[in-house]
C-alpha cells in the first residue's frame, strides 16, 4: 500500500493537493484538499483492466467555477432546507437561500468550498487521509463555530471508509454526506442504464415540485421505488411514473432498513464485473441519477452527460429539521457528531 501527494492546482495563493491512496489489488482513492473532493476511484474489472469508476471534472478551475458537487464533502447540511429557515424553540433561524427559496447543500459556501488541512497516515492495516476544516459562526446563517474532521481510509480488503466527526460551541445543524458519482463501466461517456441498483429500504420520501420531501414516508411496495431485490437502472430512470419522469430520473430519499445484515445499497455492473456495496449508520440515502448534463463552465474540461453517473448520498432524511418524524440533525455543544459510511468493492465473473 502507498500514499502519493501531488499538486492539483492553486486557489487564492493556496496550493490544493491531491492525495492518492493505493492498495496492492489495484484499487485507489484520490482526494483533493479543496472540498475534500474524491476526484477519482480506480479499480480493476474482471479482466484486471484498471479504469476510473467515478465521474468528475478534471481541473480545479472547473470545479471552483461550476461547483458540481461531484465527489465533495457536502454540508453542514446535505440536501435542501425548505424556505431557508428553521425554528429553534421560539427563535426562527434564517439561512441564506441558494436554490430559489431553499438552502441547498449548506448554502453558497459549504464544506465543498473550503480548502481543508490534511494529514496522511500509513498504518499497518490501512491507509488514512485525515482532513479538517472549520465553519465560522453565522456562515450562511448557521450558528456556531463548527470544527469538522473527515477521515478517508483504504485497506487491503478493498474497502473505502468515510468517517465524519464534528463539534460545535453553539446549538446548530449538521447532516453531511459525500456526493461521489459512480459509473462502474469505466467509461464516463456511457450511461448507467446497464447498472443494477439494490436498496435495502421499505420506505421512500415522495417529493414536492421543489424537491423538498413531503411530510411522510411511503411504502415502496408496488411502486418503481421498490429496489429491494435490485432493478436495472434503465427500467427505473425511464419509468413513466410522474415522480420520476418529471425529474428525468431519481432524486429521492430512501429510509434504510438496518434490521438485517444485508448491505444498505448494492450497485452492480455485470459487463465489467464490478460491484460496490454501501454500509452506513446513516438513517437514509438519497439517490440521484445525474438527471441533467454537466457542461464545462470554463470551456476547458469535459462534459458529463445526462445519466452518466449515480450518486449514493448517505445522510439523515433531507429537511429533517422541518419535518417532524424525520429524525434529528441537531448538533449541540458537548455532544459530538460521528458517522461512518463504507464502500466495499469487489469483482464478479
Amino acid at each position: 500500500m502507498k500514499i502519493e501527494k501531488t499538486e492539483f492546482g492553486v486557489l487564492d495563493q493556496q496550493v490544493v493537493y491531491e492525495y492518492t491512496l493505493s492498495n496492492s489489488n489495484g484499487l485507489s482513492l484520490s482526494v483533493i484538499t479543496y472540498g475534500g473532493i474524491i476526484t477519482k476511484i480506480v479499480m480493476p474489472d474482471k479482466t484486471e483492466k484498471l479504469e476510473e469508476i467515478t465521474t468528475n471534472m478534471t481541473t480545479l478551475d472547473e470545479i471552483v467555477k461550476a461547483r458540481p458537487f461531484h465527489g465533495s464533502i457536502v454540508g453542514p447540511v446535505a440536501g435542501r432546507i425548505s424556505n431557508a429557515r428553521y425554528q429553534d424553540w421560539k427563535e426562527v433561524i434564517e439561512l441564506v437561500p441558494n436554490e430559489k427559496h431553499n438552502t441547498l447543500h449548506g448554502g453558497p459556501t459549504g464544506l465543498d468550498t473550503k480548502i481543508w488541512d490534511a494529514v496522511s497516515k500509513d498504518l499497518d492495516n490501512e491507509l488514512q487521509l485525515q482532513i479538517t476544516t472549520e465553519l465560522p459562526d453565522g456562515e450562511n446563517g448557521f450558528p456556531g463555530d463548527v470544527k469538522v474532521k473527515v477521515t478517508y481510509t483504504l485497506n487491503e480488503a478493498n474497502e473505502v471508509g468515510i468517517h465524519y466527526e464534528a463539534n460545535t460551541n453553539k446549538k446548530t445543524l449538521f447532516n453531511p454526506t459525500n456526493h461521489v458519482y459512480f459509473n462502474l463501466s469505466g467509461d464516463y461517456q456511457e450511461t448507467v442504464y446497464d447498472h443494477e441498483l439494490q436498496i435495502n429500504s421499505d420506505q421512500y420520501a415522495p417529493l414536492k415540485e421543489d424537491n423538498i420531501p413531503i411530510c411522510q414516508l411511503k411504502s415502496v411496495a408496488r411502486t418503481p421505488f421498490d429496489l429491494r431485490k435490485g432493478e436495472r437502472l434503465e427500467t427505473v430512470i425511464l419509468n413513466e411514473n410522474k415522480e420520476i419522469s418529471s425529474r428525468n430520473g431519481l432524486d429521492h430519499p430512501f429510509f434504510l432498513n438496518h434490521s438485517s445484515n444485508d448491505p444498505s445499497v448494492k450497485l452492480t455492473h455485470r459487463k465489467s464485473g464490478r460491484v460496490v456495496e454501501v454500509e452506513t449508520d446513516s438513517q437514509a440515502i438519497v439517490v440521484y441519477t445525474h438527471n441533467k448534463a454537466q457542461e464545462s463552465e470554463t470551456g476547458e474540461d469535459r462534459t458529463l452527460g445526462m445519466h452518466t453517473g449515480v450518486t449514493l448520498e448517505t445522510q439523515q432524511l433531507p429537511d429533517a429539521i422541518n419535518n417532524e418524524g424525520f429524525g434529528s440533525i441537531w448538533l449541540e455543544p458537548g455532544q459530538p457528531f460521528e458517522s461512518i459510511t463504507k464502500f466495499k468493492f469487489r469483482v464478479i465473473d
